[in-house]
């Protein structure tokens, strides 16, 4: 089998040359004609788009490894420890955040994220209306992970800003390197503090902590305290967005899930089925592979496409629909294999959360806008940057 370029798009698909809307559409014309597809962008990748292929792929990383990054174009950083590390130094890393989310932790911290839930939501009740990305989908997670860490509540206003301005310039290697000092520059000195005078939270065991036979130094706890805002920040603020527009633009969505409550489960996985905060991330392969057919050659840049293995229909019954009746959701947003993404329970909890308090705060709470636009931001990072909500506000 031949590979296939992606149609009408000469210079080569990335995150850069094409909005989320449009690549879902392409990936689809591409999965039409060959499963793997090629795109000449960041020098040349293959595509893998239908679900086994990219299930298969995460869970094999002696064939498609994370390393040296998972994001392209490469930046001038040190990698993201766990998610661009292969096994044996991957074990040791991920242990890190394994230990600070533990099974136990959504329940130990869903008491804190109800609380800030409720409080921003009585804040913006007289409001009427608002911004409800700036307004709740943007702090709730930043504060989530903040109280999980150990950073105080004023530290989280700066910290959560030097991170979106860090994560948005992905693209630009220059602007990137800048940016990171200037998120060193609000983190680095909490874990310092920690050292100076411990407390019982987590950045005080990371002050201490050694891996690989060796203490963190301050470009360790750069890149992890930027995973842990990455992950626990922006891609869950981009889940709670996409899951208050597809609730709150159908009124007899929102209707059903208020009366059935049950139901929200269901709907936060289908949210997360079909606008994955990551669209995918790069694997290079170890040696030749053949996949569907197709020969990629060792050293290969792969792109594992979550977002078209989450609408492969082979797998999901229209794909392209959100279904409060789907029973089986085995969607790819949160990776898979030894990759998978450790915080994604804590992130179920959060937009379940978020979601029935907000079904029961404002009762006719909806979304103005009918079609938001997502975009691409920071690499393969795709979020709605605003989203017009109304509701009438207490007499």
């Amino acid at each position: 089998m031949q590979e296939k370029k992606l149609p009408d798009d000469p210079v080569g698909w990335s995150c850069y040359t094409s909005q989320p809307g449009e690549s879902l559409a392409l990936f689809e014309a591409a999965r039409a004609r060959c499963p793997v597809a090629h795109s000449t962008g960041h020098d040349g990748f293959h595509m893998l788009l239908d679900h086994k292929d990219v299930r298969k792929a995460m869970a094999d990383h002696r064939t498609f490894s994370s390393e040296p990054q998972v994001l392209r174009p490469m930046l001038p950083r040190n990698p993201i420890p766990a998610l661009e590390m292969d096994p044996p130094r991957h074990g040791a890393w991920r242990a890190i955040f394994n230990a600070a989310v533990t099974p136990k932790t959504p329940e130990a911290m869903e008491p804190f994220v109800r609380a800030d839930v409720r409080r921003h939501l009585a804040r913006i009740a007289p409001y009427g209306g608002c911004d409800i990305v700036a307004e709740l989908c943007e702090p709730v997670p930043a504060e989530t992970i903040c109280h999980l860490v150990g950073i105080e509540e004023d530290r989280v206003p700066p910290i959560r800003e030097a991170a979106i301005a860090m994560f948005a310039a992905q693209g630009d290697p220059d602007e990137f390197g800048r940016r990171q000092a200037d998120f060193a520059a609000v983190t680095v000195s909490e874990v310092h503090a920690r050292r100076a005078a411990p407390r019982d939270d987590f950045l005080s065991s990371l002050a201490e902590m050694t891996v690989e036979g060796r203490s963190l130094d301050d470009d360790d706890y750069v890149v992890l305290l930027a995973a842990f805002l990455g992950a626990g920040h922006h891609s869950t603020t981009s889940a709670l967005a996409s899951l208050i527009y597809e609730v709150f633009s159908v009124h007899d969505r929102r209707d059903r899930l208020a009366a059935d409550p049950a139901l929200i489960p269901v709907a936060v996985e289908e949210a997360l089925r079909l606008h994955p905060p990551f669209f995918g991330f790069f694997r290079r392969t170890k040696g030749e592979v053949e996949v569907a057919g197709v020969t990629i050659p060792k050293g290969g840049d792969v792109y594992v496409g979550w977002a078209a293995a989450n609408r492969d229909p082979t797998v999901f019954e229209e794909p392209a629909c959100f279904r409060l009746d789907r029973e089986t959701n085995r969607h790819m947003s949160f990776g898979f294999g030894i990759h998978n993404c450790p915080g994604a329970n804590l992130a179920r909890m959060e937009m379940r959360v978020v979601l029935e308090e907000l079904l029961v705060t404002f009762p006719d709470f909806r979304i103005v806008d009918e079609a938001p636009e997502y975009r691409f931001g920071g690499g393969d990072y795709s979020f709605i940057p605003e989203l017009s909500a109304t509701w009438t506000p207490p007499a």
